[in-house]
């Protein structure tokens, strides 16, 4: 009971450390901006540095208790404590001399603020690091070059995401580096094994390596987080893990341990995302199907090929391989369609509204692979037409406002594997049709006008 009272306040450090920082900062800026220094201020100014010691003093205690839990390494700690009960025992000195009214020269006062805001800079600058990582109060500095982690996923980086894997490619090369030297095949020191995955999760003889959704519970990583000058801390000799593989390894066992969880899944969650995508130079976030694309810069003499009094274009990459494409002429025909046949895949955006397109003018569009947003509103088109939409896999933007499709089209859009938005304000599809669209398509957002 004692031990859990002590965690408990230990988890209140990260909260209480920020009032002296407070507390000494104010008395800092009285002290400087305020020149007649009469008995009131002088006051407030002693005022100021016991608060910044009672509160110091608290803090400290509350963080010896979160470094009792042997949750940090001991290497990352020493600092960061030393330097927090140096300002303490700082601040406690001051407050008492200027409590027996002793003297201060200006040098002397300026030579105590700027060692005790030095020891809150280092002490704030390694208390950062053990809780957010190495460099994390340097490494957004305005104006300062940053040096990339030199550490990249031994992987082919034109591999798609979903190819990698969070044990294979992470956790388990960590522990080929520390680990498996010792608990091997060969060598199976604590009778644990750890060059396969399912002899990780087993364990050894102090009980199951690896338990699934609970970290604190496994074995192997209450080793790793032991202090360094417990006898069982792992690895015993080495380089031991780092602040970041820790968080991964807590992060894959929290999250079930599974063999195979993508690398995507760190998408979900900001608290390890931003350190995995530094540490192994990844970009997580999630890609549209036009950013996947790779093709060549369309052609200029390809372009010259469109009637310039028909189409206006802009390209929407600046590798000028994609194109968004108007028609701006009263009524299209069917040599206007073939004329895009050799662009048709750079053709992305596509904006054929108003122009008397009809139903068998659509059938021309499986050439165009790529399209992922079409706007063929005000046509009169039918649910004749619709069907040769079917086609375009990667089209996720519709625009059908003003057209003459009925519920029949409703089954062809809940084909379309790729579709997220729909217009049809305007037109001759029914609420009833809508709604049990909706029910059944939860994901394709419809748009029916105010």
């Amino acid at each position: 009971m004692t031990s859990e009272i002590f965690e408990f306040l230990g988890s209140l450090h990260p909260l209480l450390v920020h009032l002296p920082i407070g507390f000494i900062l104010l008395t800092f800026l009285v002290d400087i901006f305020i020149k007649k220094k009469n008995n009131a201020v002088k006051g407030v100014i002693t005022l100021g540095w016991f608060f910044s010691f009672l509160s110091g003093a608290i803090a400290t205690l509350f963080g010896w208790f979160l470094g009792s839990n042997n949750y940090y390494f001991e290497s990352q700690i020493d600092i960061h404590k030393w330097s927090g009960i140096a300002f303490v025992g700082i601040a406690f000195i001051i407050w008492l001399l200027r409590f027996l009214n002793f003297h201060f020269s200006r040098f002397f006062s300026r030579f105590i603020n700027l060692t005790v805001l030095i020891l809150v800079l280092v002490t704030s600058h390694y208390g950062g690091e053990m809780t957010h990582g190495k460099g994390y109060l340097l490494k957004n500095l305005p104006y300062v070059k940053k040096e990339l982690n030199q550490k990249i996923l031994l992987a082919d980086k034109d591999n798609p995401l979903d190819s990698l894997y969070v044990y294979e490619d992470m956790i388990y090369p960590v522990l080929e580096e520390k680990c498996i030297a010792c608990h091997n095949q060969n060598n199976t020191y604590g009778g644990l094994n750890m060059t396969a995955y399912e002899s990780l999760i087993k364990g050894g003889n102090n009980g199951a390596g690896i338990m699934k959704g609970n970290p604190y519970q496994s074995a192997i990583f209450k080793r790793v987080n032991l202090s360094q000058n417990h006898p069982k801390f792992m690895p015993p000799s080495g380089t031991p893990m780092n602040y970041d593989e820790v968080a991964i390894l807590h992060w894959w066992i929290d999250n079930g341990a599974k063999r195979k969880i993508p690398l995507v899944k760190f998408r979900n969650d900001n608290s390890i995302r931003k350190l995995v995508e530094e540490k192994y130079q990844l970009d997580l976030k999630e890609k549209s199907y036009l950013e996947t694309l790779k093709l060549s810069v369309v052609p200029d003499e390809k372009l010259k090929l469109l009637n310039e009094e028909k189409f206006q274009w802009r390209f929407l990459t600046n590798e000028n391989s994609l194109l968004d494409l108007k028609f701006t002429a009263k009524k299209i025909s069917v040599n206007d369609l073939k004329s895009l046949d050799q662009i048709g895949e750079h053709i992305a955006w596509l904006n054929l509204s108003d122009c008397q397109l009809t139903d068998d003018m659509l059938s021309h569009f499986s050439k165009f692979t790529n399209l992922t947003r079409l706007r063929i509103q005000k046509n009169r088109l039918t649910d004749k037409g619709i069907k040769f939409l079917n086609d375009l896999e990667n089209l996720n933007e519709l625009n059908l406002y003003g057209t003459r499709i009925t519920d029949a089209s409703l089954e062809v859009f809940s084909q379309m594997k790729g579709l997220k938005k729909i217009f049809l304000w305007n037109t001759r599809v029914s609420a009833n049709g809508i709604k049990s669209f909706k029910s059944l398509n939860p994901a394709i957002e419809i748009i029916t006008g105010l």
